[in-house]
């Protein structure tokens, strides 16, 4: 190891002002999630269902709960709902979100890097939030309305993202790179987990008809969390009023000995060497990869469960809540995991990298694969596969995602940027896929799905295994002396073992 690396002193990561940083990340990640899911959840009480398929064939019967069976034959009357949308009404409302979530992620990555991370992420978050709070009078005038609203909710926490990573491209010392960008992301699952049994709760008793009050109360949150990171967050480590001078010089310093000397003066970004670059491809091909499975778990898989074998997970309870518990805890460790492998010199950054996205897509492939060759009576085995399938899957964050800093520094978020809206796409295609294919609604035609999400899923990761890197590319480094040497020996050590 270089002198001028092993002098760095490296205080403890917990209590740290980065790690305050991550924790913050984390409730913003959350809070993104809880306003993002806020429609899903109220829509349930707000319109009519709807209409069941009644001469359709079912290859199992309904699983129904023991405490759903005895509200069925006790309920008092149906539930009025306020609004008589029919399903076509009731899909483009929900879909209105990626009408304006997938034109602000370049935006907020390029903003970002000009301007600093926090200001973005803190007026995308308060606007919002604010659009969130407006919401239930939205609707109430038209869906058109909740259309348009929902599409300014979507364009702008299309730049969260972004500019979070942009911020951790120069607040997160390589060393850490893994564990703290693990810890902010990991709060979308943990939203994914607080929205849902809350949502439920506030549907039926929550004031104003009920569901107006999830978008009152998660509107809430968004504004307080806006004032938390008001306070907590900083662009820069030398420009945090509380961080220690330990601390800061040890940020400042592993960052300079990786990526050249901060510069005060944001650099252009390099959009042809960007674009040009395979270590930057291999990101976005495992992106778009992971994105795609990630949307066939979310919106065709519950329709193979319904279909084929008769299970509902709203009726397994608590039970389908065990797949997102199992990602959320597999996020972290493989992020503290990823940076002590590499800590130790087991292995490289680059191969740590590699086998974090064979172990997340290409387990993800083999269980879902796998859950489609269930049968009837095999309930308990499907939310196993279910379960370690989206569990392995959390190790992408410690692959491609983390990846997206290691390569591209101080236009990470730009890079990652494109990689959200390619991903986006893949994410309006997939249940196009999956309509084409589930015509009958049988096993085989599900099965066919699913082969096609694994091949693409095993594609994404042979590619990111081919073309990734563990550097910075030299058209991401600071330019202020991006071409001086003594600050090389990191990345060509590294260079050299992997070759």
């Amino acid at each position: 190891m270089p002198a001028a690396a092993a002098e760095i002193s490296r205080p403890a990561l917990v209590p740290s002002t980065r790690f305050a940083l991550a924790i913050a990340c984390f409730l913003g990640s959350a809070v993104v999630y809880m306003l993002r899911t806020s429609l899903s959840m109220a829509i349930v009480c707000m319109a009519n269902p709807p209409a069941k398929n009644e001469t359709k064939k079912e290859a199992c019967p309904i699983l129904t709960s023991p405490a759903e069976s005895l509200l069925n034959a006790t309920a008092p009357e149906p539930r009025v709902y306020e609004f008589d949308w029919d399903e076509t009404v009731q899909s483009r409302v929900l879909g209105s979100f990626f009408y304006g979530y997938l034109f602000s992620q370049v935006l907020g990555g390029v903003i970002a890097a000009k301007f600093g991370g926090k200001r973005v992420i803190m007026g995308a978050m308060l606007v919002s939030a604010i659009f969130t709070l407006m919401s239930p009078v939205a609707a109430r005038v038209s869906y058109f309305a909740l259309m348009a609203m929902r599409a300014a909710i979507g364009f702008s926490q299309g730049a969260v993202f972004p500019a979070m990573h942009s911020m951790w491209s120069v607040w997160a010392p390589p060393q850490e790179s893994s564990v703290l960008t693990s810890i902010s992301y990991a709060g979308t699952q943990f939203g994914n987990i607080v929205v849902l049994p809350l949502g439920g709760f506030l549907c039926e008793y929550g004031p104003d008809g009920g569901w107006p009050s999830i978008f009152y109360l998660l509107g809430l949150i968004g504004v307080l969390w806006c004032a938390v990171w008001m306070w907590m967050a900083a662009d820069r480590p030398s420009t945090h009023p509380r961080i220690t001078a330990e601390e800061r010089s040890y940020i400042i310093t592993s960052q300079e000995a990786a990526m050249g000397k901060t510069s005060a003066k944001a650099p252009p970004t390099p959009w042809r060497a960007l674009l040009t670059s395979r270590a930057v491809w291999a990101c976005w091909f495992a992106h778009i990869a992971g994105d795609w499975g990630a949307y066939t778990m979310l919106i065709s898989l519950p329709g193979f469960l319904n279909d084929v074998l008769g299970l509902e997970l709203k009726a397994l309870g608590l039970v389908a809540a065990v797949p997102y518990v199992a990602y959320f805890i597999i996020i972290n460790v493989g992020g503290f995991a990823s940076d002590f492998i590499r800590s130790k010199n087991i292995m490289s950054t680059v191969n740590m990298r590699r086998l974090a996205m064979v172990l997340s897509l290409g387990g993800q492939a083999v269980f879902l694969v796998l859950s489609t060759y269930c049968k009837c009576g095999q309930d308990v085995l499907v939310i196993f596969f279910l379960t370690v399938g989206m569990a392995l899957s959390g190790f992408q964050f410690s692959g491609y995602v983390v990846n997206y800093i290691d390569i591209a520094s101080t236009s990470s978020g730009t890079v990652m940027g494109i990689g959200n809206t390619l991903s986006c796409l893949g994410g309006i295609i997939s249940p196009m896929v999956t309509s084409m294919i589930v015509k009958q609604k049988t096993q085989e035609e599900w099965q066919i799905v699913m082969w096609i999400t694994a091949a693409i899923l095993v594609t994404g990761t042979t590619l990111f295994c081919i073309f990734a890197k563990g550097e910075v590319e030299p058209w991401a480094r600071n330019q202020e002396d991006a071409g001086e040497v003594e600050l090389a020996p990191l990345n060509k050590k590294e260079d050299e073992a992997d070759k």
